[in-house]
């Protein structure tokens, strides 16, 4: 049995996918990320240009906003060493099979395979996860889970094809391992039960509709996951504004500085003239720098393993030092107010950023802003 032109131009597919997809995150933070977000951007900026299509873009969770949510810390730090153990696990397995194929050794059943079928895919399911948390895109969530239904079915073509090809020594090495766990986990698992048809256009049309069950419930396990995310994090809103605490500051500092900023003449003439329907303002420390807002801080620390819900800045920072980014979201519905203002913002537009000392109650400067930097015109996480 070989694999056919079917299975060979879906198995191509799935990585090119993948690869462009899912590890957006290691060419985001890579010399070539221009480059690559000139081309990436485009399909992006056409998923956003649809109301059906646009919250493919956006992020389940937080990327730079302070969050206390102990199960979302934990996946934070958890991400980049996912990352890292994945790829060092793939390139393990990488190295067995092509040296056994170099030294025409036929099967390979040592090293990792001597306890799992398909560490390969095995690896690479750690490496998007941690990928899929990292950098939380929708579309990356789904293409993620899209992979490992894909996977399945790659790895049981193939050990069709080592079963016809290797025979009964493939098939007494497949009963002593697991698939992709080892074979006393998988063991431990509830079996699912064989109730697909053999073969044809019902078998097509069942495997189908599996799938769309599944993606739809992943989407839907996405949006409760952003629901909770923001339930933890440091948002407040009002019928025509939505703010967003970026650091750990208490509600009645965040009323403190936008009264601060409504009040001082010179803050107060700006938010007049701009005249916005709508508003989502940031607060931020002002030694803080956040890429994704345009605001760079130079010789600012980052310590990213300490601080991953923070995008590296310090949680130890002056209280009273902040700064406020008032912006216009760019919405799906332009007729969202309160939370939605934020759940269905898709980007924004820059327009002030105001200094502010709390403990004088003074703002301290005022920069126009047009745009967001190194940034702008990419959509990337927006809090």
């Amino acid at each position: 049995m070989k694999p056919n032109k079917l299975d060979k131009s879906l198995r191509t597919s799935v990585w090119l996918a993948y690869i462009i997809v899912v590890f957006e995150i290691l060419y985001m933070i890579s010399p070539f990320a221009f480059l690559y977000y000139s081309i990436y951007a485009v399909p992006l900026r056409l998923l956003q240009a649809s109301s059906f299509t646009s919250w493919l873009t956006t992020n389940i969770l937080p990327h730079f906003t302070y969050q206390k949510s102990f199960f979302i810390s934990i996946l934070n730090m958890i991400s980049w060493p996912l990352i890292t153990i994945g790829l060092v696990l793939f390139l393990v397995g990488f190295f067995q099979i092509y040296w056994a194929k170099l030294r025409h050794k036929g099967s390979v059943s040592q090293g990792l395979y001597k306890y799992i079928r398909h560490p390969q895919y095995v690896a690479l399911a750690v490496t998007g996860l941690g990928a899929a948390i990292y950098w939380s895109r929708f579309i990356v969530f789904l293409m993620y889970a899209t992979m490992l239904f894909l996977y399945y079915y790659l790895a049981r073509q193939e050990e069709k094809i080592c079963l016809h090809k290797f025979g009964q020594d493939y098939k007494a090495y497949s009963e002593k391992t697991g698939m992709f766990l080892p074979k006393s986990l998988e063991e431990r698992l509830p079996k699912v039960p064989a109730i697909l048809p053999h073969k044809g256009i019902k078998r097509i049309a069942a495997i189908a509709l599996i799938f769309c069950l599944y993606i739809s419930s992943m989407a839907g396990l996405g949006f409760l996951l952003k629901d909770y995310a923001l339930s933890k994090t440091n948002v407040f809103f009002s019928d025509d504004q939505g703010v967003i605490s970026v650091a750990p500051l208490t509600k009645n500092q965040v009323q403190k500085v936008l009264a601060v900023i409504s009040q001082a003449e010179r803050s107060a003439e700006e938010l007049n003239r701009l005249k916005l329907s709508k508003k989502l303002i940031y607060i931020l420390p002002s030694e803080w720098g956040i890429p994704e807002l345009g605001i760079q801080r130079t010789g600012a620390a980052k310590n990213y393993l300490l601080h991953p819900e923070t995008h590296g800045n310090s949680l130890d920072f002056n209280e009273n030092l902040l700064t406020v980014l008032v912006t216009e979201p760019i919405l799906i519905d332009s007729d969202v107010q309160g939370e939605n203002i934020l759940k269905q913002a898709l980007s924004f537009i820059p327009y002030l950023e105001i200094s502010i000392n709390l403990e004088e109650e003074e703002v301290t400067d005022i920069k126009q802003r047009i745009d967001r930097g190194q940034w702008d015109g990419v959509p990337v996480p927006i809090y």
